[in-house]
């Protein structure tokens, strides 16, 4: 009787795999994007420090400099907000990575699994067919 067929087993295995590998492409996403947007948070930052000094030379109101000092408090809470997001998703994307990996190698010990039970199920027909072709000739040897 032939062993169970690793077909399904891996076939699961394999869209274990693809799961992992998209879950993997949409952290690295997710990232990407907020690391895009702190790049522009922290050009919005310096920006606005650059232009605080040059007014502040050229002279300005006392009201004019709390507004531009209160905006800059904001964008620095914003950059401090996205910094710890940019770590969360960092280490979203090591997990999934790790998760991708290990996926990706259970797929290849099912694969060579499932080559071995291949190779040992055609080992034991070929020696059932030798068997039969021996009885084979000892019958017909014996007429």
């Amino acid at each position: 009787m032939k062993p169970f067929s690793l077909e399904s087993v891996l076939s699961y295995r394999i869209q274990l795999e693809k799961i992992a590998k998209n879950r993997l492409l949409e952290a690295e996403r997710k990232r990407t994007e907020i690391y895009l947007f702190l790049q522009e948070k922290q050009t919005q930052f310096e920006s606005l420090i650059h232009e605080l000094a040059s007014r502040q030379s050229a002279g300005m109101e006392v009201a004019e400099m709390i507004r531009y000092e209160q905006r800059i408090d904001v964008v620095k809470e914003e950059l401090i907000s996205l910094t710890q997001t940019l770590a969360e998703r960092d280490a979203e994307v090591v997990r999934e990575r790790e998760n991708t990996l290990k996926k990706s190698k259970e797929r290849k010990v099912m694969e060579k699994l499932k080559e071995k039970q291949n190779a040992a199920w055609q080992q034991y027909l070929n020696k059932k067919e030798s068997a039969i072709l021996d009885e084979i000739a000892v019958i017909f040897h014996e007429r």
